[in-house]
């Protein structure tokens, strides 16, 4: 996950483990709270700094990790909502702390859901297993699409993801008005102020995350300036990872 040293004809060499080889981009982890000891300790540097300070083997130098980390965990057994979201994950507070947004997906038990879910399953291998057996004596059929559906068509995922790089290159980070500082520092003081279960989670760092998560918007619309709208939704993003932190009993 981090950088590990190995021995290669005689010489000590390091290898850069996904958040390294992650920067300037995207690191997914699965399985986040099964990860090693000595990996939860150094990812907290990875994650508050974006650098990686390594001392092995008689190396020692500062690796860049200037990444977004998605993680994805299961609890340990069933979820209590009783308890809270460490407990439940076996992840301590301080690296929770580190991410912007904490959401909470339940498999409920839901049996018109559930007969939703089984049907799409089984129609779709159904029908991969029709279109493979039939592939080569069907043609396709040109699409034709006017202007005012090009605009509703939603991207697709190769499009979205050359979007997403243009925008990354082409768009810098995006400079803070005076509207937009003055609903997130409102935000702030708000949720500081309240009593509820989500309070122990107002600390500076919500502030540095309603920041980064405003100024990512107005970057995907590709504007110079966060904007009053793209401190709402920042807000609103927060409130949904809030929520979910009540629910979570934390």
């Amino acid at each position: 996950l981090t950088c590990t040293a190995s021995k290669d004809g005689g010489e000590w060499m390091l290898e850069a483990g996904a958040l390294v080889l992650a920067d300037r981009g995207v690191c997914c982890i699965d399985e986040f709270s099964a990860i090693k000891e000595h990996d939860r300790a150094t990812i907290h540097e990875a994650m508050e700094q974006q650098t990686l300070s390594i001392a092995k083997a008689g190396l020692v130098c500062k690796l860049n990790t200037r990444t977004c980390v998605f993680a994805v965990t299961n609890p340990k057994g069933s979820y209590d909502l009783d308890a809270s979201v460490t407990i439940n994950t076996a992840i301590g507070s301080p690296l929770l702390s580190r991410f912007d947004l904490i959401l909470l997906l339940l498999d409920t038990k839901d049996q018109e859901w559930d007969n939703v879910v089984s049907t799409f399953i089984l129609r779709e291998a159904i029908d991969d297993k029709k279109s493979t057996k039939h592939s080569k004596f069907q043609k396709t059929k040109p699409i034709h699409i006017n202007d005012e559906e090009y605009e509703k068509t939603p991207f697709s995922i190769e499009k979205l993801q050359k979007y997403i790089a243009w925008v990354k290159e082409k768009c810098p980070v995006a400079k803070l008005t005076n509207e937009a500082e003055a609903v997130l520092q409102s935000y702030y003081r708000y949720q500081r102020k309240c009593d509820n279960k989500a309070a122990p989670k107002t600390t500076i760092r919500l502030l540095e995350s309603l920041i980064r998560i405003s100024q990512a918007h107005a970057r995907l619309l590709c504007r110079k300036d966060v904007l009053l709208m793209d401190a709402v939704q920042s807000v609103l993003c927060m409130e949904a990872s809030l929520q979910s932190c009540s629910l979570m009993g934390s």
